[in-house]
C-alpha cells in the first residue's frame, strides 16, 4: 500500500515553462510536483523558496506531491 502524509516544505525549483518542479521537505528530500496538483494556483504564486504544505505519495519512481498548498 502507498504511504500518504501531509508535509511542510519549500519549493526548491520550479520550471514554469514546463509546469513542474521539486519541493524540498523538512528532512531534505526532493519531491516532484506538477502545476496541476497546486490548489487554487496561479503561476505567479509558485516561486522558488515559497513555503508549502503538501501530501506525498511514494511511487515506483520516487516521491510525488499532490494537494500542494502555497502558504502566504
Amino acid at each position: 500500500m502507498e504511504e500518504k502524509r501531509v508535509i511542510l516544505g519549500r519549493i526548491k525549483c520550479y520550471f514554469e515553462a514546463r509546469g513542474y518542479g521539486f519541493i524540498e521537505d523538512n528532512d531534505g528530500r526532493e519531491v516532484y510536483f506538477h502545476l496541476s496538483v497546486v490548489e487554487g494556483s496561479q503561476s505567479d504564486t509558485i516561486r522558488d523558496g515559497a513555503s508549502v504544505y503538501f501530501d506525498v505519495i511514494s511511487t515506483g519512481i520516487g516521491l510525488e506531491a499532490f494537494h500542494v498548498r502555497v502558504m502566504g
